[in-house]
């Protein structure tokens, strides 16, 4: 293993530990639970503090990978088309009279500050760390296996094993999609901010629910999913393809 590829793993277990620690304190401490709008009132802090984590093991150890210049492709234009109708239709049909709008507002900062972090550590440290030794395709399933994974921390905060186990899965799948992404455009923003308006949008949909964002939410999931499936299998061969030809050269 090298010293990057370590550095990666170093940088995951202490966001894991900082948002672990704040969906303790959420569940025990203030006696909300996982899935309730109001639980970025308390993990606004931790997810402050495990963004800062990534920044600081990004500058450190990886600076220079992440923010080359975009290339153009036609995931970004998807991204951008479906992230402009999100916001307009949960805008335009939300009905926000009597709504405390600083709840909305702590939705919109955290979940922001969720897609910088995670962005960072698992594309911009965990995936660029894995990629010199192992190439482009393990270092995607690589990254996207521990991204699934993080999302174990939400029973601490009291979600049930079977919803979680259902988000590690997902949520693994569609980190193929984003570092694949992010491989192509070779900067990381583009990815930064679709992950944030996608989390903004289900959170914001539990505290203010718009029927049309979340049929809109579920179409843009499926298509999600659909993708990632179809690049996994076509990195699976790749790499058995490689595998193949390097025992040949072996030979």
């Amino acid at each position: 293993m090298t010293k990057r590829e370590k550095v990666a793993l170093i940088a995951t277990a202490v966001y894991m530990l900082i948002m672990t620690t704040g969906m303790i304190v959420l569940k025990n401490v203030y006696h909300l639970d996982y899935g309730t709008p109001q639980m970025v009132e308390v993990l606004i802090y931790f997810t402050f503090v495990a963004v800062t984590s990534s920044l600081i093991f990004y500058f450190i150890f990886f600076k220079g990978t992440a923010f080359k210049k975009v290339k153009f492709n036609l995931w970004i234009l998807e991204f951008a088309i479906a992230a402009l109708i999100l916001a307009f239709l949960q805008i335009y049909f939300g009905n926000y009279k009597g709504k405390d709008m600083s709840l909305v507002w702590q939705i919109v900062a955290t979940t922001f500050m969720v897609g910088i972090g995670e962005e960072m550590l698992f594309r911009g440290i965990i995936f660029n760390g894995f990629k010199e030794k192992r190439g482009v395709y393990p270092a995607i399933l690589i990254s996207a296996a521990i991204f699934g994974f993080l999302h174990i921390t939400n029973i601490a905060g009291g979600a049930p094993i079977g919803a979680t186990l259902k988000q590690m899965g997902s949520a693994g799948i569609s980190g193929i999609l984003f570092a694949w992404v992010f491989y192509k455009t070779k900067n990381i923003v583009p990815t930064m901010m679709y992950h944030w308006v996608w989390d903004m949008f289900l959170i914001l949909g539990l505290y203010i629910p718009v029927s049309q964002t979340s049929i809109l939410l579920t179409v843009q999931n499926i298509f999600t999913m659909v993708s990632s499936f179809t690049l996994l299998i076509i990195i699976i061969i790749n790499i058995v393809k490689s595998k193949k030809e390097a025992k040949k050269i072996a030979a």
